[in-house]
């Protein structure tokens, strides 16, 4: 009856062996995936850090919305994700992300994609070879602070550190 039971619902794992050793030892394997599965699915929350260029000669759309060419100098960018200028201006929110036909939700360290920010244009709030930084909101920088990051990314994380605790001492913290 129990395993008629377990297959009518299907989110219960059964782990059972003939030797109380085996099913302790498959016990401790699953308690160990699920914790990296829950730590992984916490990390996708939090807004990493994040550099980026927009590189010369690649701008595809001038304004409504600018769509440029960047490198990723540094950690990792998603859409929606908001960009800040190196002196604390805020320029926008990533609509969009491509490489050539393909639309992507995340790219890292190395990509040159394009992306799409609404609400601005190229020539008044931005231009070309600009560095941008994405925006992390401070309570992620707290958070990010106890998790394991790149020697980039935590130098990212401190220059926005630096730029936010010009406006507010307590950022981050």
């Amino acid at each position: 009856e129990a395993a008629e039971a377990v297959e009518e619902h299907g989110e219960v794992e059964v782990i059972s062996a003939e030797i109380i050793y085996h099913i302790i030892e498959r016990f401790e394997q699953w308690r160990i995936d699920k914790e990296r599965e829950i730590a992984e699915a916490k990390r996708g929350d939090i807004v990493h850090p994040g550099r980026i260029k927009l590189l010369e000669d690649h701008v595809f759309r001038r304004n409504n919305p600018a769509v440029v060419g960047i490198r990723v100098l540094g950690g990792r960018v998603r859409t929606g994700q908001s960009l800040l200028r190196l002196d604390g201006s805020r320029i926008g929110r990533i609509r969009s992300i491509r490489s050539g036909e393909e639309t992507l939700k995340e790219v890292h360290q190395g990509a040159e994609v394009a992306i799409a920010i609404p609400g601005v244009t190229v020539g008044r709030q931005i231009d070309e070879g600009d560095i941008l930084l994405v925006d992390i909101p401070s309570a992620h920088a707290a958070r990010l602070r106890e998790s394991e990051l790149s020697t980039l990314e935590e130098e990212i994380l401190e220059e926005l550190t630096q730029i936010h605790r010009e406006d507010d001492h307590f950022w981050g913290r």
